[in-house]
């Protein structure tokens, strides 16, 4: 029986580097056979490729990138049964959400893993990550996946929670889409392997400002904000959507001038609801747009994408509002 082909995408982060054993100090791998060697098992269940892009810190990863690694599974999509990339922790959960809008209709996974610990390191969490990555690729699923650790979370509703090897990543609104124990428990929300025309659409327009409301947040930064006239904004609110009537006015101006505001909740588990209290009515009459359950980092990344794809105010808000690839629950 062929061994099923699996392309790695190498992009970097610290699964990349590896601890100079002289001087302690961590340091990029010269090349990708070093990662190769950490996997010679793997090698008789499944056929690795690696295509190598870039070797960044995940600090520096940009939308040009998603770009980048988009276009790379676009041209070599027929070629393999499933994608790994390998990519720092820190910018994982924005690179997975916008993978996610990116390349939809999939029929095969797409898989983001990396690691906290350089992968020559006894205590290192690599390998491990990356097995877990390489076989979860081969699975009936597609959608664009991060796997750290024992547990496959949906792209899109992934964050990262701690730095630590145990749980690096956590999806507090959505349960994992299947879980390696003894034997491998797939469930049934998941998106399953099936004949699909893949859907490219790799463009986003990164002029947005992502603001985080605080008790005392002053009208010179709002306003200064405005002055920059970004193409979008997003705004972290307490509870479910809740802003203070002093920003009301600021917040007429910004519609005025056809800025869409995209609401995300502070709340580790929160949902927005436009509809709860009279008050937030108000902010729905004002154009605001409500980002319901997502994630702050895919709400970032969604409306990035959806500048880019929305030609009128109203497309860009059902785009908004409208589940996707199941980044928010309608």
């Amino acid at each position: 029986m062929p061994r099923p082909k699996i392309a790695v995408l190498y992009v970097g982060g610290s699964i990349g580097m590896v601890r100079n054993q002289k001087t302690g100090r961590i340091e990029p791998l010269e090349s990708l056979f070093e990662i190769h060697r950490f996997l010679p098992e793997m090698q008789k269940e499944a056929s690795l490729q690696f295509f190598s892009l870039a070797n960044l810190g995940s600090s520096e990863v940009t939308p040009d990138h998603w770009v980048e690694i988009a276009t790379t599974i676009e041209k070599h999509y027929d070629e393999f049964e499933g994608f790994v990339i390998i990519h720092g922790t820190n910018t994982m959960s924005y690179t997975a959400a916008a993978l996610s809008f990116a390349l939809q209709n999939l029929s095969k996974p797409v898989i983001l893993t990396g690691s906290l610990i350089p992968i020559n390191d006894p205590a290192s969490d690599g390998r491990a990550n990356l097995v877990y990555a390489i076989r979860a690729a081969q699975l009936d699923i597609a959608e664009v996946c991060i796997v750290l650790g024992s547990r496959i979370l949906r792209g899109t509703r992934a964050e990262k929670a701690e730095q630590s090897v145990l749980q690096t990543f956590d999806s507090p609104k959505f349960p994992p889409l299947a879980e390696f124990t003894t034997s491998v428990r797939l469930h049934p929300w998941r998106s399953v392997r099936r004949k699909r025309s893949l859907v490219c659409k790799p463009m986003f327009d990164a002029d947005v400002v992502s603001l985080t409301l605080h008790p005392g947040i002053s009208d010179r930064l709002l306003d200064t904000v405005l002055e920059l006239a970004p193409h979008g904004i997003v705004l972290r609110a307490y509870g479910s959507g809740m802003l203070p009537e002093q920003m009301f006015p600021w917040l007429r101006r910004v519609t005025q001038k056809k800025i869409p505001i995209l609401i995300t909740s502070q709340l580790l588990r929160g949902n927005v609801d436009l509809h709860r209290y009279r008050k937030q009515l108000a902010l729905e009459q004002m154009g605001v747009i409500s980002g319901k359950n997502m994630t702050h980092e895919c709400a970032v990344v969604k409306l990035m994408w959806a500048l880019a794809h929305a030609k009128t105010p109203s497309k860009l808000q059902d785009l908004l509002e409208k589940s996707l690839v199941g980044e928010l629950d309608e």
